[in-house]
């Protein structure tokens, strides 16, 4: 009888192991959204579903970013009354501030070794931005541009040895990447190109951007800077994209309605395949969702259901040590 039992508890283990596995894996996408009357973080699966507001604060949440791990996300809040970057854990705690700067902090990314955060801060008498780093303990505060009126959206390369983002040094602005020291500063983009919010493909070789003006949409373009090429429909107000852990997708934000002129129209969540066709979307909501971030797999280690599934295949452990 105690080998029936140890053989039922194994297979057990094994089926809830596979179920955890099947259920779960499916990768979640953070984003912000004013659906409950303000700016919010959420997040879901790419199907829509297991929808979580992770901040649930009465001010304006926005601008996720990841830690590598998992563990951790930074966010723009102007909780303290000016917009500054905070980190929160995932288990829930209260935000902590990392920035003090005295004009607006925004843009955050965290670096792929999980040490820093780089973002764009302002300085309102000057109406400029420039990038700046800073370590995950809110020490170590680096400038690394200081080129001209609007340097904004930094993107770290998978590497961490490099720094993609927008400037508008003298001209209608485009897409630049400099060394992670802020050293090298050289333009990929040409300015007619009107490129903004970089991101870096997973293997490196190309970056993702938004165009915003006459139907904003998604490319793709070389680091080189060659062969861009469009990857949504033409005529289609898109924003904000980020490229999947895999490679194969984009996540963005799109308009469908013309919004000049519409303060009210909504915008979703969606995805692409990086080649192109149709898009999938992912949020159907009246209010504006924006600024995805893909999540990574750790923090799937904190959803309630793998919690407790955690629990059960624990106990499940301890009943078949206790029947040998």
């Amino acid at each position: 009888m105690k080998h029936i039992h140890r053989a039922f508890g194994i297979t057990l283990l094994l089926s809830l192991s596979l179920f955890s596995v099947n259920v779960w894996a499916a990768p979640y996408i953070s984003f912000s959204s004013n659906r409950a009357g303000n700016y919010d973080i959420y997040v879901m699966d790419i199907n829509g579903e297991n929808l979580r507001n992770l901040t649930n604060h009465p001010s304006w949440d926005s601008d996720p970013t990841w830690a590598p791990n998992g563990r951790a996300f930074a966010f723009v809040s102007n909780r303290d009354g000016d917009s500054e970057i905070y980190i929160m854990r995932r288990n829930g705690t209260e935000p902590q501030r990392l920035t003090y700067r005295p004009g607006p902090d925004i843009n955050p990314a965290w670096s792929p070794d999980g040490k820093w955060i780089a973002f764009s801060s302002g300085i309102p008498e000057k109406q400029s931005y420039d990038i700046y780093k800073i370590d995950t303990n809110g020490q170590n505060l680096q400038q690394l541009t200081d080129n001209g009126k609007y340097n904004l959206v930094p993107s770290w390369s998978p590497n961490g040895e490099q720094i993609a983002f927008y400037s508008r040094p003298n001209d209608p602005g485009s897409i630049y990447v400099m060394d992670a020291d802020g050293k090298r500063i050289r333009r990929v983009m040409r300015p007619q190109d009107r490129g903004t919010a970089p991101s870096w493909s997973p293997d490196g070789k190309q970056l993702a951007y938004y165009v915003g003006i006459m139907g904003s949409g998604i490319y793709i373009v070389g680091v080189d800077g060659r062969n861009p090429r469009r990857v949504t429909a033409n005529n289609i107000w898109s924003y904000n994209p980020t490229w999947s852990p895999d490679g194969e997708q984009i996540a963005y934000d799109a308009e469908i309605d013309n919004p000049w002129g519409n303060p009210n129209v909504d915008r979703n969540i969606y995805t692409i395949s990086v080649k192109g066709g149709k898009p999938r979307q992912i949020t159907k909501h009246a209010a504006k969702d924006r600024n995805p971030a893909w999540v990574p797999e750790g923090f799937l280690s904190v959803s309630p259901s793998v919690e407790k599934q955690t629990t059960l295949w624990s106990r499940l452990k301890q009943a078949k040590n206790a029947t040998k």
